[in-house]
């Protein structure tokens, strides 16, 4: 049987369907959950570990982006403005208030597009270095943080060997699982709580299945992510502000 073969476009639409199915776990299910029933966690666990897709695949996108587009300048003036248009409904639904100090993934794809210019850019190796690495630290108060930069730079120093890339992308993966489970630990709780990050791994596939070619070059397909991810933000804060849950 010939091996699925996706355009960037296709991805991108798993990714955000893959999105909008983690935050409704994560903002109608996750209420409660310790005392829900086995099904309901399940259920839970099972939509977060489909949610693990968007994060990795968006920073596998900003990558290629990052390499092929034809102006560098706009990428990163379109990231940066969608990251301050996103921000107010990134605290409201998380916070149900207009600021706070944790920042929404299209601000994290920035610092990343930030910190992949400075790689290519600063020729001086201590400078080089102590830009990325600072850079590398801010996201520590963004989504997808630390983690997602190394995710980055994976896609960025292996983008021309496929297999090198992967590779390297499941040893990320495990840091990820390593990590939560030892933070879990230390804080008194069981440590296989975020199991379903093992999700993570499902990015995999697609990296296979990924045929190198955009898709569609429709407006549509050029702006989804940027238009769905406050939108469906701002409609999560508006439901729950009503108090409703599932």
């Amino acid at each position: 049987m010939a091996r699925p073969s996706l355009d960037r476009n296709q991805i991108k639409y798993i990714a955000v369907i893959a999105m909008l199915i983690d935050h409704v776990a994560v903002f109608f299910l996750a209420p409660g959950i310790a005392e829900a029933s086995t099904a309901r966690i399940a259920l839970y666990a099972a939509m977060r570990v489909i949610g693990r897709l968007t994060g990795p695949i968006m920073i596998f996108f900003l990558v290629e982006g990052f390499i092929h587009t034809s102006s560098r300048r706009k990428y990163g003036a379109r990231l940066f403005v969608f990251g301050l248009l996103s921000q107010i409904p990134y605290a409201l639904s998380h916070y149900n208030k207009l600021f706070a100090a944790d920042f929404n993934v299209i601000i994290t794809l920035f610092i990343l597009f930030l910190m992949l210019t400075a790689v290519e850019k600063i020729n001086n190796g201590f400078l080089n270095r102590a830009v990325v690495l600072a850079l590398i630290a801010v996201t520590y108060w963004c989504d997808w943080g630390v983690i997602g930069p190394l995710m980055a730079w994976v896609f960025y120093q292996y983008h021309e060997d496929r297999k090198m890339q992967i590779q390297y992308y499941a040893a990320v993966c495990m840091i990820q699982l390593v990590s939560a489970a030892t933070v879990l630990s230390m804080k008194g709780l069981h440590w296989y709580g975020e199991l379903w990050q093992a999700g993570l791994f499902l990015v995999i596939p697609f990296l296979i299945w990924y045929n190198g070619r955009p898709g569609s070059r429709s407006a549509f397909s050029r702006w989804i992510f940027y238009i769905v991810y406050p939108l469906h933000l701002l409609i999560i804060w508006l439901i729950t502000a009503s108090g409703v849950h599932l």
